[in-house]
């Protein structure tokens, strides 16, 4: 995990940095109570996943004609689109 370190000098931050290696940091020695703070997040990657993967659609019945792990229906024929809510691969 990391920790941007704020406050001070280099020095500073690095004895500090220095100070807690290999110890167990409490919340409150970072943040402040109520402070407002930004976080990233890195997800797994999953490629170019189906609809059954990646909506967790259920599977077609076996004897399914163009395939089984797919949508049966992806919409009406009025409007001729397929709509954002659908699960389609991707």
């Amino acid at each position: 995990m990391e920790i941007q370190v704020n406050g001070g000098n280099i020095s500073q931050k690095v004895d500090w940095a220095t100070g807690k290696f290999e110890s167990e940091i409490c919340i409150g020695e970072i943040f402040e109570n109520n402070e407002m703070i930004d976080t990233i997040g890195v997800t797994k990657g999953q490629g170019f996943a189906g609809a059954v993967k990646r909506f967790g659609v259920t599977k077609l019945p076996r004897k399914t004609h163009r395939g089984l792990r797919k949508v049966g229906c992806i919409g009406a024929w009025h409007p001729a689109s397929v709509r954002w809510t659908c699960a389609r691969p991707g």
